[in-house]
């Protein structure tokens, strides 16, 4: 089985601006969302950026939401064994994608630096994991965690479908739970 480093050099050649990636990570927070969200196999989510034939990733994790180059992500990922990723491509126009990636820039742009969603995140976490728990989510755009950040640009482009957010934040796993159009590259 190849490793993470090994997949993204073959898979680097197939990759464009505007795709996304689901990432299955073996660090603390990625098993505690794997934990609580019953065993999920996508921990995290980015979308894929082209600057001059430069591939860089735009995520939301702890510093917040912003970029950073998507071969040195794959480089920290690649540390732990048994690290995943998979490519989503939509089956929208390149206009069409680059109009719901300006969106998404436009949007951490407007609000300044997003935070990342520590609180609604342990809720949702808590919620999904115990059925006892009704942890009440406020969404905002001051706040993200990765998924909504993905959510917010696939939903535009019809990848995912609709979900409720009174009891859970979108979280990787509802990536493939809500997929509606989505082209997987291999």
């Amino acid at each position: 089985m190849e490793d993470i480093q090994e997949k993204y050099t073959r898979l680097r050649p197939k990759m464009k601006h505007g795709d996304t990636m689901l990432v299955h990570g073996e660090k603390a927070v990625s098993k505690i969302i794997q934990e609580c969200d019953k065993g999920a196999y996508w921990t995290h989510f980015l979308i894929i950026m082209e600057v001059s034939g430069v591939l860089f990733c735009v995520d939301s994790n702890a510093p917040g939401v912003h970029p950073a180059r998507l071969s040195e992500r794959i480089k920290e990922y690649a540390k732990k064994e048994g690290t995943d990723f998979v490519i989503r491509r939509s089956y929208k126009s390149e206009e069409e994608i680059n109009v719901a990636f300006y969106n998404a820039m436009q949007r951490v742009e407007r609000v300044g630096e997003i935070k990342y969603d520590f609180i609604n995140g342990i809720k949702s976490l808590l919620n999904r994991r115990f059925s006892f728990c009704n942890f009440k989510i406020k969404v905002d755009d001051k706040h993200d965690i990765c998924s909504m950040f993905g959510y917010r640009y696939e939903h535009e482009l019809q990848m995912v479908k609709t979900m409720s957010m009174k009891r859970s934040l979108f979280f990787p796993s509802d990536f493939e739970t809500y997929q509606w159009k989505v082209i997987d590259i291999c």
